[in-house]
């Protein structure tokens, strides 16, 4: 009887994660080509500062750009890179 309880359990909720995973997948609408321009631009801007800021033995500043100039090339790689 117990096995039959948690067989039927099991069941639906392999049915029940089995069809919310299919509702939750969700498609990915591009980037328009001049939103991913100004994110590559704001890329080499950020890198910039983050050099000058080094140079002036600015590390905390520095590694602020750095990490945003990072932050937004992973945004970029995944939304805006054709591989």
């Amino acid at each position: 009887m117990l096995v039959a309880n948690l067989t039927k359990i099991v069941l639906v909720s392999g049915f029940v994660l089995a069809v919310f995973s299919v509702w939750g997948e969700r498609k990915e609408q591009a980037w328009s080509e001049k939103s991913c321009r100004d994110l590559y631009n704001a890329i080499g801007l950020f890198t910039v500062l983050a050099d000058k800021e080094w140079k002036k033995k600015n590390e905390e500043r520095g590694a602020f750009y750095t990490s945003i100039a990072s932050d937004y090339a992973t945004i970029y790689k995944t939304v805006c890179k054709k591989d």
